[in-house]
């Protein structure tokens, strides 16, 4: 995963591994990151002993307040994509989505910042 940071680069002022522990193929990730337009990126990802797996992405803008979080918790099971879902500031129900690891959200906000930029 880690190799994601590198070919993304440009998106990243500063990013560090808080947390990473592996026992087999199980593992607990966690990365907190400054990007480019000073957004910070907070990222848990865990995949348990039994294969399951479970990831909040939390995209805050430079003043704390939430740009967007995806997660997988299954609190919205009517979702088309349950469970995987994306919040928005002040929506209280989340929106489906098909994000659902590093390199899907790397792109999209990769996008998102070539989007903002014009």
């Amino acid at each position: 995963m880690l190799h994601l940071f590198d070919e993304y680069a440009s998106l990243f002022k500063s990013w560090q591994v808080v947390r990473y522990e592996q026992e087999g193929q199980a593992y607990v990730l966690h990365i907190m990151a400054i990007l480019d337009d000073d957004s910070r990126l907070e990222l848990r990802d865990y995949l348990f002993v039994d294969g399951s797996r479970k990831y909040a992405y939390h995209w805050m803008e430079p003043d704390n307040r939430l740009r967007r979080r995806w997660d997988n918790a299954p609190h919205w099971p009517d979702l088309s994509t349950a469970p995987f879902h994306v919040h928005h500031p002040e929506q209280p129900v989340p929106e489906p989505s098909t994000i659902t690891n590093l390199e899907e959200l790397f792109a999209f906000i990769q996008r998102w910042l070539n989007s903002s930029k014009r």
